[in-house]
């Protein structure tokens, strides 16, 4: 248990230290050497943890889903599902600009690379599975239109989440934030899913 806790800290210990470094000097400016040395380990142990330094994007994209259920399990006790789904993604989106560069460098290595397009498919899946059971409870609650399919509901927010990442990462000179620019998607979007009370 203790050896397996000591890989999990140190494989820990090598993907912030990159994600510093990378911050500080971006993606292609950093190398394993410098990682290793900032972690005071050797190359091999990188290795072990990481076959290549793109890799460390793979723990990226597994990071970005501990956030996704760190923020579902934070906003569990909201009874508005839009305003949880908002705060979901809110907090995903936060984290995303804090490391633009590298979400750049990933979606880069995702539209080049079979690996990376198969692991992201996984995240998506994931994504799509924890975001079901929300969508499932809109339904119930009549804040969702009652013929919707869940799952097909929550791939369309994620279709909008991406959306709205690429066009971040295009365009980096508009004048709205990333949360911004989602918000007024998902608030069109809305206007078709959701249940109008007014209406009723």
């Amino acid at each position: 248990m203790l050896k397996k806790q000591r890989k999990d800290e140190l494989k820990e210990l090598i993907f912030s230290t990159s994600l510093q470094l990378f911050k500080e000097k971006g993606f292609d400016g950093v190398t394993v050497e410098e990682i290793t040395q900032a972690c005071g380990i050797a190359k091999g142990t990188f290795y072990n943890y990481f076959p290549k330094k793109e890799t460390i994007l793979f723990h990226l994209g597994n990071y970005q889903m501990e956030v996704v259920h760190q923020a579902i399990s934070r906003n569990s006790n909201m009874t508005n599902i839009k305003e949880s789904l908002l705060a979901i993604f809110k907090d995903l989106f936060v984290y995303l600009e804090e490391n633009r560069d590298l979400v750049k460098v990933f979606f880069f290595e995702l539209i080049h690379s079979q690996m990376f397009m198969e692991q992201e498919g996984k995240q998506i899946k994931d994504f799509q599975t924890a975001l079901s059971p929300i969508m499932k409870e809109g339904i119930i609650k009549n804040e969702l239109k009652s013929h919707m399919n869940p799952e097909k509901l929550s791939f369309l927010m994620i279709s909008i989440y991406f959306q709205t990442v690429i066009q971040w990462l295009t365009f980096p000179d508009q004048d709205q934030d990333l949360v911004s620019m989602f918000f007024d998607q998902f608030e069109m979007i809305w206007e078709g899913i959701g249940v109008n009370k007014e209406e009723e």
